[in-house]
């Protein structure tokens, strides 16, 4: 098919996995800005920094490492050649419920097509974030390649089941989100006591909203596994992302207690990149999967969180 499916760096996808899936090779970089040192275009094979070092900074400088989406000259970079290629693009981006990135990819493009009037770049506000946004791109490929959908089929299933993507799964590193402003000091500290941590889901208008918090590790990550189980739709005909920062161990465990009880196509541990880690730090192990429409301030969600917590 004669497009290609390009993400930024927020969407968190390697390499491998853009090789793996037939999503365009390079990447629309986004700014990392760490007080101290210079900016960086941030890097998802982690080349900056290691993934050690960088949630290390990430978290020493929690408040005060900012990111910034990629400037018009990074866009250029990554898209004109597709377009001298006479192919068209489809680019993913972080939630505009979190980041500019949308608009100001819009207004990059609507540039660069007044060179190329015969050639189309959509832009998709993914209403995710990190591999989430990732996942979206994928199944956009999957789409492309293996069935064959138009550019403009494509753009319109991805802007319809973008709503359909969950995510369960806790934060636990609570002294990180006080540091961050996300968190009081004094909840975090009692609830990092008591072993408490907050479970997310999305919302419809792009966030990511806790649904409650559970105590304690066994109990979070079996009612995590519960939600997905209950809240997915055609499992095994689905790609279970596992994304994380910084708990490879948790993540493993995630992916093994899944397999356990449900056989989807695919399950795989993504990490958190340069783009996002800033904002999200270490401590996050999620399931991201698709289910029915997210419901209107969450109430189905909140109920079936309410209902496992209770059992």
């Amino acid at each position: 098919m004669s497009y290609e499916i390009v993400i930024e760096s927020t969407c968190d996808l390697n390499a491998d996995l853009r090789k793996r899936f037939n999503v365009y090779p390079d990447v629309i970089r986004g700014i990392v800005y760490v007080p101290g040192m210079e900016e960086f275009y941030a890097d998802n094979e982690f080349k900056n920094y290691s993934e050690e070092e960088f949630f290390k900074i990430v978290k020493s400088k929690a408040g005060k490492v900012h990111t910034a989406f990629a400037p018009y000259q990074e866009f250029i970079r990554v898209v004109e050649p597709i377009l001298k290629d006479g192919k068209d693009a489809i680019i993913f981006t972080i939630s505009t419920g979190i980041s500019g990135t949308y608009n100001g990819f819009k207004n990059w493009a609507s540039v660069l097509l007044e060179d190329y009037p015969d050639r189309k770049i959509e832009i998709i506000d993914s209403l995710k974030y990190s591999s989430a946004s990732g996942l979206l791109a994928v199944y956009a490929a999957i789409n492309r390649d293996e069935k064959k959908m138009s550019f403009e089929d494509n753009i319109k299933w991805v802007n319809e089941n973008r709503y359909c993507l969950h995510e369960i799964g806790p934060m636990d590193d609570l002294s990180f989100l006080a540091k961050n402003g996300r968190l009081s000091a004094g909840k975090a500290f009692f609830g990092q006591l008591a072993g408490v941590q907050p479970v997310a889901d999305f919302t419809r208008d792009g966030k990511n909203s806790p649904l409650g918090t559970v105590k304690g590790d066994v109990k979070t990550n079996d009612i995590s596994l519960r939600y997905l189980l209950k809240m997915a739709k055609h499992l095994d005909d689905q790609i279970i992302f596992v994304a994380h920062s910084r708990r490879e161990k948790r993540a493993e465990l995630f992916k093994e207690q899944l397999l356990k009880v449900a056989k989807p196509r695919d399950v795989i541990i993504t990490h958190v990149g340069e783009s996002c880690g800033p904002n999200i730090g270490p401590g996050l192990c999620a399931y991201f999967f698709m289910g029915d429409p997210i419901t209107d301030d969450r109430a189905e969600e909140l109920k079936v969180f309410s209902e496992l917590k209770g059992k």
